[in-house]
């Protein structure tokens, strides 16, 4: 209980500065091959998908595919998987996402640090940044929590919009799927 209650407490006081406060540069390391990824603002890219997923959720496991699909389909866009949950160990998480194969870096989310400073609260869920490092859409990837079910794929309009030079039509949009568990201090 005090785990859920101080994730909306982080979610609400971090989505009040969200879009205020621009992302700076990160780095992590990515889950499966260890290998040190730099995420820098601005890109060389349009804009930075960041998705929060997980290895156990089979909310975020119904994604993957679609996730697959769009980063092959908009490649002028950096995308990352970002892993949060403390309570899925690193044996378990490398496993599923070398099985799974996501054509892009899933980074480790030290100490709910991404999490914690864009608000993200359950898997998947999805955060587009300008090249400022601000948030112009977070939320679902789609309208369901079982991906090839949904009738609204929030993502893909957000970056269909982005390729032809017009504003995102969505802001933000419901994230449905499994709570990201966070460490404990």
């Amino acid at each position: 209980m005090t785990r859920y209650l101080f994730a909306i407490l982080i979610s609400f006081f971090s989505l009040t500065a969200w879009s205020e406060t621009p992302l700076g540069n990160f780095q992590g390391l990515d889950v499966v091959s260890g290998k040190e990824y730099q995420v820098a603002f601005p890109s060389e890219k349009k804009a930075t998908i960041l998705v929060f997923i997980s290895a156990k959720c089979p909310c975020s496991a119904s994604h993957e595919v679609l996730l697959k699909d769009l980063s092959s389909e908009y490649k002028e866009f950096a995308f990352f998987g970002v892993h949060s949950n403390s309570d899925e160990d690193q044996e378990t998480t490398k496993k599923h996402f070398s099985e799974t194969q996501l054509p892009f870096p899933v980074l480790q989310d030290q100490k709910n640090f991404l999490a914690n400073k864009l608000g993200a609260l359950k898997t998947p869920h999805a955060f587009v940044l300008n090249n400022n490092g601000e948030v112009i859409y977070h939320g679902g990837v789609t309208d369901s929590h079982v991906g090839p079910s949904a009738k609204r794929h929030f993502l893909k309009d957000v970056l269909e919009d982005l390729r032809a030079g017009k504003a995102p039509r969505h802001k933000e949009g419901r994230a449905l799927g499994c709570y990201i568990q966070r460490e404990e201090d």
